[in-house]
């Protein structure tokens, strides 16, 4: 007799900032593979604050669908914030968050939900960063190879889409915000033993123009996330012995 798979469910968590132009076509990439390929999810919207129509277009979604819910911040808040809203009341047990301004091809985003379960976290990786600015793909790739060897993971890729687990990820302190919380979580969750596999995706076309990845505060908040890795800051009061005994680090693509 065949065992039966893990049911695929997940929490979707998509912020935006000022995102009117390319919400809508975020969701409308996502929610269609959510319905095709999770067996259940729910997705957060969460409206960083925004000026413009992004949170009125979230509304509109959610009254459509009613596995997503909106959260609208008076005033923004970082990306941090709004993924740690959304781990809170999260009701599955794996997280992603998928950037609210279409940042990735919907065809990366469907291999991420069809490998969901296959480790502790997937964590996807940019395949196509070099078609980026010169500048933003010499930065990206002097992070990873910074990050690889200060911790020795050898990850393809630190700031993709990842699913993590949610019950670890709840037993964690984050000491980050912004552009540093994904880095500071997956690092610290690969700190303590649990598997992975790694799954590319590919980057739509990015617009010209300045990139808020680029500004000095970014290089200066990623500075204090690996200080405070490397001190461990982050791992505390988490239950080891809840760790199977065989988990392993595993790449693979």
């Amino acid at each position: 007799m065949t065992p039966s798979r893990a049911a695929k469910r997940l929490t979707i968590v998509i912020p935006a900032l000022n995102e009117q132009d390319k919400i809508a076509d975020t969701i409308d990439g996502v929610l269609p593979l959510a319905r095709e390929l999770l067996d259940d999810f729910e997705i957060f919207l969460i409206d960083d604050g925004s000026t413009d129509a992004t949170g009125a277009i979230m509304d509109e979604f959610a009254a459509g669908e009613p596995r997503i819910i909106v959260h609208h911040n008076a005033e923004p808040r970082g990306v941090g914030a709004g993924f740690e809203y959304a781990l809170s009341r999260a009701k599955f047990d794996a997280i992603t968050l998928i950037p609210g301004d279409h940042a990735f091809q919907n065809e990366g985003i469907a291999r991420m939900f069809k490998a969901a379960g296959a480790a502790d976290l997937v964590i996807t990786y940019r395949d196509n960063q070099s078609d980026r600015s010169v500048n933003r793909s010499l930065q990206s790739h002097s992070l990873r190879f910074i990050l690889n060897c200060l911790f020795g993971f050898w990850l393809s890729d630190y700031h993709s889409m990842i699913v993590y687990p949610v019950k670890w990820l709840r037993q964690i302190a984050v000491k980050a915000d912004g552009y540093g919380y994904q880095i500071c979580a997956l690092i610290s969750l690969l700190q303590l033993g649990l598997t992975y596999v790694q799954v590319p995706v590919s980057l739509n076309a990015e617009l010209k123009g300045s990139s808020r990845a680029l500004r000095l505060r970014t290089y200066l908040e990623l500075g204090g996330t690996i200080l405070s890795l490397l001190r461990r800051v982050p791992i505390r009061n988490v239950n080891l012995r809840q760790i199977p005994a065989d988990a392993e680090r595993t790449p693979a693509r």
